[in-house]
């Protein structure tokens, strides 16, 4: 096992453990954020690169931060300081892709660059010793991850593959997909439980607050609700639905998906009203969802596209004289604050009073209502907050971030420039921001996988705290049993695997996981 102690770092036993293991199989590393799965990474690709010379290493991760994040850690600890390296995301230029692959014994990538360029026949992958899936967790469906892995294990002379994640998914379903597309048939995994792993771990307090909503939010959401509830009914009334069910979102998402099968079979008319009704039944749960989560702002923004929307069904619903109704006590409510503006106040606010240097990261859903976090934090002494949000996507007015841009936020945010990062789901994964002191929910989630990486955000130097903010009665304290009971479930399957031993686990294909 190759020494990493340049640049003030070495590796500890359990990294080294799990990297000997890997060196022998394809292997899942399942590692809690902040406990080094990239050292482990280094120690499996310096092996490789003295077994195979010639070689070179694949590392990939989903965004450009990550991937930079990835190549400057290596060019800072790498064993030897000589291997050439290189960065390719889709910024780059094809030409000048081929040939930096071409020269670099290290290279980072995004997977949608390596999947096109190895399609395009730019450059194979048969020289490649290891590919590294960094957040594996996304090897699913048509993810640009699993064709790599296929094209690497179809042209690769001496493959390796090493997936890194701190949360594979309570679905068995799904954790078989991420091990039969890259091939894995060993899992190794420690949780902050373990006697090797426990001297490192720092201590994350969780909170959940319940808040209240005003009875003013309640009487929107009844209006709201009757909509919704009418649309439901006629969907039963045309045998569409069934009729001794609460109706929960996913219902009406699998109602969708089927009507939209039958239409493309040739259904009969009848369907397109159908069609219609369960859209602005899903526009409805959207709405309701939003006002009682977020706050006024964010349903009256979407309320208001409604009539300026492409689809007949959306703008059918904007003249519903209770979507008006809605609407126009949306617009009154501006002087109601939702429960969780003040009480997001109140905690950045406590942060700070006790330590002014304190790093805060306010994650949500919702790209809507990271402008509104914004600018309201923005209003307090002292709090320098930032948006961080994605690239933008087609048809949408929100103009995003370019990925240079992101880089630049968070280099500002881990020098203190600012002190609050309100980020959507872009800011869970794997981005390196140390001594972050808080992370707080704007609302529950329904993932385990998203509620262990945001919370992964913090406890990293030193102990941290997270804070879940709920609106009672609403769909925040059902995602938050929901993200509980699968992170429990994922917990229990990580322990059955660690319990079978090394040699059992290098055979397992998590076949039996329940």
């Amino acid at each position: 096992m190759q020494a990493l102690q340049q640049g003030g770092i070495e590796a500890r036993e359990y990294q080294r453990a799990i990297a000997k293991t890997a060196l022998t199989a394809n292997t899942l590393v399942v590692l809690p954020t902040g406990l080094g799965k990239t050292i482990v990474a280094m120690l499996v690709a310096a092996d490789r690169l003295s077994d195979y010379p010639r070689s070179k290493i694949l590392t990939l991760a989903p965004t450009k931060p990550l991937v930079v994040q990835h190549a400057e850690f290596f060019k800072e600890h790498f064993p030897n300081r000589d291997t050439t390296s290189t960065v390719l995301t889709g910024e780059t230029p094809p030409s000048v892709r081929e040939s930096a692959f071409d020269e670099s014994t290290l290279v980072f990538a995004t997977p949608e660059v390596i999947r096109n360029d190895v399609s395009a026949d730019r450059y194979g992958l048969r020289n490649v010793s290891l590919v590294v899936f960094d957040e594996a967790h996304r090897c699913v469906r048509s993810y640009a991850y699993s064709e790599v892995a296929q094209a690497y294990k179809l042209q690769a002379s001496n493959p390796l593959i090493l997936g890194l994640t701190a949360s594979p998914s309570a679905k068995k379903s799904r954790v078989d997909e991420i091990c039969e597309k890259l091939a894995i048939t060993n899992v190794e995994t420690r949780t902050e439980a373990d006697e090797d792993v426990t001297p490192y771990v720092k201590e994350v307090s969780l909170k959940y607050e319940r808040l209240t909503l005003p009875e003013k939010y309640r009487d929107v959401s009844k209006i709201l609700r009757a909509g919704l509830e009418e649309r439901i009914n006629k969907l039963r009334s045309m045998h569409q639905l069934p009729g001794n069910v609460r109706i929960s979102k996913r219902i009406l998402l699998d109602l969708g998906e089927k009507l939209h099968n039958s239409l493309r079979r040739g259904g009969s008319g009848a369907l397109f009203g159908a069609v219609q009704l369960q859209a602005q039944a899903m526009s409805l749960n959207h709405a309701i969802d939003l006002l009682e989560t977020q706050g006024a702002r964010s349903a009256d923004r979407f309320l208001s596209k409604l009539e300026r929307a492409s689809t007949r069904s959306a703008r059918g619903l904007a003249r519903d004289p209770r979507v008006i109704e809605a609407q126009k006590q949306t617009v009154s409510l501006a002087n109601t604050p939702h429960p969780k503006q003040k009480r997001l106040r109140e905690l950045i606010s406590e942060d700070l009073r006790a330590n002014p240097n304190s790093k805060i990261i306010v994650f949500t859903q919702f790209r809507d209502s990271v402008e509104a976090i914004v600018e309201d934090l923005g209003m307090i002494d002292d709090v320098q907050p930032v948006r961080f949000v994605g690239q933008a996507s087609r048809n949408t007015e929100d103009l995003g971030l370019s990925q240079g841009e992101q880089m630049q936020i968070l280099e500002d945010f881990r020098d203190g420039k600012h002190n609050v990062l309100v980020t959507t789901s872009i800011g869970e994964e794997g981005l390196h921001v140390p001594d972050v002191d808080h992370v707080i929910f704007y609302e529950a989630v329904p993932s385990e996988i998203r509620m262990i990486q945001r919370r992964g955000r913090t406890g990293r130097t030193r102990p941290g705290k997270t804070t879940v903010l709920m609106t009672e009665g609403t769909i925040d304290e059902a995602y938050y049993w929901t993200s509980i009971r699968k992170e429990e479930r994922m917990h229990r399957y990580l322990a059955t695997v660690k319990s079978r031993g090394p040699r059992q686990k290098r055979k397992t294909t998590l076949l039996d996981y329940a």
